[in-house]
């Protein structure tokens, strides 16, 4: 049985390959730097020595438009099926099927519907 390291780590989940990760990981970082002194009233650096941030292979969407149901599988994946492994590098692409997320745009999608359709019934009182 693997023993599994728990340690803070920015993990970069990115479905579109953008190109501007590095400068993200930054903002990030600096945001953790303020958050602590906000609340803390102490100084704390958030660097790559003491936060390390990772950039997993992750199953990629093939449009412009599931940037958000991709971020809502990655999330529910990752707590259903934490990562374990962090030797690089961290290769997820059959982190979950495909067809999870074709499912959750259809949930979505009648979610919606079903909230429209109770909200027209319900003025029409």
């Amino acid at each position: 049985m693997k023993k599994i390291c728990k340690r803070p780590c920015i993990l970069i989940l990115d479905s579109l390959k953008a190109s501007s990760v590095k400068n993200t990981v930054q903002v990030l970082r600096e945001y953790l730097e303020a958050e602590w002194e906000a609340k803390r009233k102490t100084c704390r650096e958030f660097s790559k020595s003491t936060m390390e941030d990772f950039y997993p292979r992750v199953p990629k969407q093939n449009n412009n438009s599931d940037c958000g149901i991709y971020l809502l599988q990655y999330v529910e994946t990752f707590f259903q099926n934490p990562i374990i492994n962090f030797e690089l590098p961290v290769h997820l692409e059959q982190w979950f099927p495909p067809h999870l997320v074709r499912r959750k745009r259809e949930q979505i999608r009648d979610l919606i519907l079903q909230l429209h359709f109770q909200q027209q019934s319900g003025s029409k009182s």
